[in-house]
């Protein structure tokens, strides 16, 4: 995708949401959706364009991979990315959101994890999710949230 294109799907300010399938492709490098991922964060986030937020959730999936292989410096690059990335935040999973969760989750049969996500989402105002769970739109259509999903893979093919 060009960066024309890019930017064209994504309004300037608004803020995104990234899912841990994006973090993950972004800090792996080598995944399909690692370039489409970096075009996001490198061109879009840290530029200032769009502010982002992860949910504590996603804090939480993208560090069982260094915590599992036992590697300090990994989880510090991890933790640094999440914490001092320019233009991204993590959101706390609060109560609000876990109510807002589990409506998702009673709509939708969705995991506690991505409902959270979702949630953490609407309840921090955030207009665009950005990651590669196929079955997001329809969660986000069932439970009726106001929130775009962009996929990663229709990114990388558009």
């Amino acid at each position: 995708m060009s960066v024309a294109a890019l930017e064209a799907a994504i309004p300037p300010g608004a803020l995104l949401l990234l899912d841990t399938s994006a973090v993950l492709a972004y800090l792996s490098g080598a995944e399909p959706a690692s370039a489409i991922a970096a075009e996001v964060i490198d061109g879009l986030v840290a530029a200032g364009r769009n502010p982002t937020i992860v949910s504590a959730i996603t804090v939480c999936e993208v560090l069982v991979r260094p915590n599992r292989a036992g590697s300090a410096s990994a989880v510090r690059l991890v933790e640094d990315f999440l914490t001092h990335f320019p233009n991204l935040r993590v959101e706390a999973v609060t109560l609000d959101v876990a109510r807002l969760g589990a409506r998702i989750r009673a709509v939708t049969a969705t995991p506690a994890p991505d409902a959270l996500i979702l949630a953490t989402a609407v309840a921090s105002r955030a207009t665009v999710a950005i990651g590669d769970d196929a079955g997001w739109p329809g969660i986000v259509e069932r439970a009726g949230l106001p929130l775009t999903v962009l996929l990663l893979e229709a990114l990388a093919d558009a």
